[in-house]
């Protein structure tokens, strides 16, 4: 029989098993809190030669069977191999512009692998689906292309037509306590947007000669040609996308966005002030803006803006930050009277959520521009856009030249 003093050493023993597990339990939430707020930065060149700073971003808040946030410097592709064979990534590469080169001339030399996938890959309505290894690398083109993603926008990949993210909206606040004093029961306040996937079409046309030349590498123009149009389609819609389906919701048309606007018929530039104070009502929402996006226009009038009495040219502030032009933001919009008007968003750009399904199909027309010597290819990519928090955005509108 256990004496009486070994019975409180086990119980003791017991107890203190309990306080350690209770502990453990608390770190590991402490742990998955503190994984929620794991900071990244990366860093693009602006129009202008400067940085810009990615700001830290939230990569964590969902379960382990969510994709994650893929932030500028990460790669579909690299996301896609990592999902592949237990995430080994050891599949064998293929190529994009071979499959183009095999579907319009029946070459497949060099190309057996690509056309092993292509014949497995069902055929609807005259296209094929592209192997998912292979969209994946046009995607991330298409990405680099993007004046939004390069501002910091993240990239979820969509294996389904919808998915539902979460994203925090409340974070918990602190208190502060007297000692011994209950601490005040607090709790993270969560949502979730639901991306549903849009479809978003490209025809590119190539001459027969192209296509006769057996140098596998002429055909990346193919490759590079969809990436540079659906990047700057994706650029569009999130900037400025109706929401009208099948047309993604972009910054400008989301509910809690500050719109702010100059005059009653849009007012010329004539200092900084818009773009400082754009970033100043970012940092006022508790944001951190890393970039303007404008019209080229804009950037060419920032850089002839002069003293008034020397006729010098301006100094950019100092605090200015880097500005990245795109021709996705019209010069021609009517406000009341005036019909030269543009835009100018700013942003922590990291809380623009583009998703974008991980595959797209491809048909090879043959007749259609037979007569002009030419093949065409009709792909199809799906996509969408959310905002994460939409008072982290800004738009100017009224800039006139």
């Amino acid at each position: 029989m256990p004496t009486e003093a070994a019975k409180r050493i086990r119980n003791a023993e017991d107890e203190l098993t309990r306080h350690h597990t209770v502990l453990d339990q608390l770190s590991a939430r402490d742990d998955r809190i503190r994984d929620m707020a794991v900071n990244r930065t990366g860093h693009v060149e602006s129009g202008d030669g400067r940085r810009v700073d990615q700001p830290p971003i939230s990569n964590n808040l969902r379960r382990n069977n969510e994709p994650p946030l893929l932030s500028r410097d990460e790669k579909v592709a690299d996301w896609v191999r990592s999902q592949r064979r237990g995430g080994n990534g050891d599949q064998p590469e293929m190529r994009f512009a071979k499959i183009a080169r095999g579907l319009a001339t029946g070459n497949w030399e060099n190309a057996e692998l690509e056309q092993r996938a292509i014949a497995e890959s069902p055929a609807t309505a005259g296209g094929h689906m592209i192997p998912v290894p292979v969209a994946s690398t046009v995607i991330d083109k298409a990405r680099n292309a993007s004046r939004v993603i390069q501002a910091g926008a993240q990239t979820i990949p969509m294996t389904s037509a919808t998915l539902k993210y979460p994203r925090l909206t409340t974070d918990a606040p602190a208190s502060w306590r007297n000692e011994a004093a209950s601490i005040t029961d607090q709790a993270l306040v969560f949502d979730s947007v639901t991306f549903t996937a849009q479809s978003l079409a490209v025809l590119v046309k190539v001459s027969w000669e192209l296509f006769e030349d057996t140098d596998p590498s002429s055909m990346d123009v193919v490759e590079n040609s969809f990436a540079r149009v659906l990047g700057l389609e994706l650029d569009r819609a999130a900037l400025r996308g109706t929401g009208t389906p099948p047309e993604p919701r972009g910054i400008l048309n989301q509910t809690g966005v500050t719109i702010t606007t100059h005059g009653a018929a849009g007012s010329l530039i004539t200092n900084y002030d818009w773009w400082l104070d754009a970033a100043g009502a970012v940092l006022a929402n508790n944001f951190t803006p890393n970039a303007h996006i404008v019209a080229p226009r804009s950037v060419t009038s920032l850089a002839k803006l002069k003293e008034a009495t020397t006729n010098a040219y301006m100094t950019p502030p100092s605090s200015l930050l880097p500005i990245l032009p795109t021709k996705q933001i019209p010069i021609n919009l009517t406000v009341t009277t005036s019909t030269d008007c543009s835009e100018i968003y700013t942003a922590q750009w990291n809380q623009c959520w583009i998703g974008i399904r991980t595959g797209f199909s491809l048909r090879f027309l043959t007749e259609r521009f037979a007569d002009n010597g030419q093949y065409a290819f009709l792909a199809s990519l799906r996509a969408d856009v959310q905002l994460a928090q939409p008072s982290a955005f800004v738009v100017d509108t009224g800039v006139r030249t």
